[in-house]
């Protein structure tokens, strides 16, 4: 029988699909945030299939974070797993930070420039770079729909729970348990169904808050996503590789998306019926052979795609007529945003490589390519 595993051999470890699916999700984000950033409208998170798209959209990159950084906890040791993940992750996000508040906020900020630098939110707008979010600059964007300089930040400090999660799994030696996995993921799903009936809603304080972010709203999906994509790694010799049961869960998921979402996607219910055929379908197509173009095989252009998606959307909103279609500021800005998130990778990502190359399988191929 063939499995996810025993293709992700045939390829060298490398699944030939992962690349196509990073950039389209990516390059999806981008296109989920045109309507909210230019007109303010979220009723899209209400409509049929439209809702479910969005839901995907993160639960496929979470899933598909836990998939292959699985590979990584397997070989290193604690230490040496976050300084990968460190180095991956935040030079490219201290960059988009420091270009945002020092050169895109004093450009587009209504303030004059000495108030700006003296106002204690600019500096505070650098607390990104650890995960603690703050989505405005003083003054920028405030003649938007939204002046949310960069809402994408939002998940960058569940990504560090994520990564705390897998700490604890190799710290433990619990990776070489799987089975604990689908517990750990079914008990946040649980926690979601059960706390919206103790009070736990968006309005809560404290305590409280805490759990609604972390086990009831939007955010929730993430965590069962990534730990399941995890399973899925370590499952991956067991898992079959079919067509027909990728097919079966297009069909399931879109079947499930037919119904409206009034007042919001639930999320406890979702979490519930979505995250497992949606994580297949995730380790599916990662290794499956698709198309794209070779530059995108050497390089990964999605991370910085990502970061700069929602502030350059703003940019364009700032230039652009006012009567400019959805469509045509989305042709517009992705251009656009390509050639930052080609800055990114060749003047930060990629250098990074070499130090990364020691930690990363994933590092040493991507340098290899280059060098051929």
């Amino acid at each position: 029988m063939e499995t996810i595993g025993s293709r992700l051999n045939q390829y060298k470890g490398i699944g030939p699909g992962f690349d196509f699916l990073r950039i389209s999700l990516a390059c999806s984000v981008v296109a989920w945030h045109v309507n909210a950033i230019v007109t303010g409208d979220l009723s899209y998170n209400e409509t049929p299939i439209l809702w479910m798209v969005g839901y995907f959209i993160l639960a496929s990159f979470f899933g598909l974070s836990g998939f292959l950084i699985a590979g990584s906890a397997l070989r290193l040791s604690l230490s040496n797993f976050l300084i990968n993940r460190g180095l991956r992750i935040v030079p490219a996000l201290a960059v988009e930070i420091v270009l945002s508040a020092l050169i895109l906020g004093p450009i587009f900020t209504t303030l004059a420039l000495g108030e700006y630098f003296s106002n204690i939110g600019t500096w505070q707008y650098f607390t990104n770079i650890i995960g603690w979010v703050n989505y405005v600059l003083p003054g920028v964007f405030k003649d938007h729909r939204t002046d949310i300089v960069n809402n994408t930040l939002w998940t960058v400090p569940h990504e560090i729970g994520c990564y705390v999660i897998m700490s604890g799994l190799i710290l433990f030696g619990l990776l070489k348990r799987p089975w604990l996995l689908p517990i750990a993921a079914g008990i946040i799903i649980m926690l979601s169904l059960i706390l919206p009936n103790y009070g736990i809603g968006p309005e809560s304080k404290g305590v409280e808050r805490v759990l609604y972010i972390l086990f009831v709203g939007k955010a929730s999906r993430l965590y069962v996503c990534f730990i399941l994509g995890i399973f899925a790694f370590l499952m991956k010799d067991k898992i079959p590789y079919s067509w027909g049961i990728f097919g079966l869960c297009v069909i399931y998921c879109f079947l499930i998306g037919l119904f409206p979402q009034q007042g919001g996607v639930n999320y406890p219910l979702m979490n519930l019926l979505l995250p497992l055929p949606m994580i297949y379908i995730t380790a599916f197509l990662g290794v499956t052979d698709i198309w794209v173009p070779k530059f995108l095989r050497s390089g990964d252009y999605s991370y910085g795609i990502y970061l700069y998606g929602w502030p350059l959307q703003q940019v364009l909103v700032a230039v652009l007529p006012e009567n400019t279609s959805l469509f045509v500021h989305f042709l517009l800005v992705i251009p656009f945003i390509t050639l930052f998130a080609a800055f990114s990778w060749h003047f930060i990502e990629r250098p990074i490589l070499k130090i990364r190359k020691k930690f990363s399988f994933v590092a040493r191929v991507r340098l290899d390519a280059n060098a051929g």
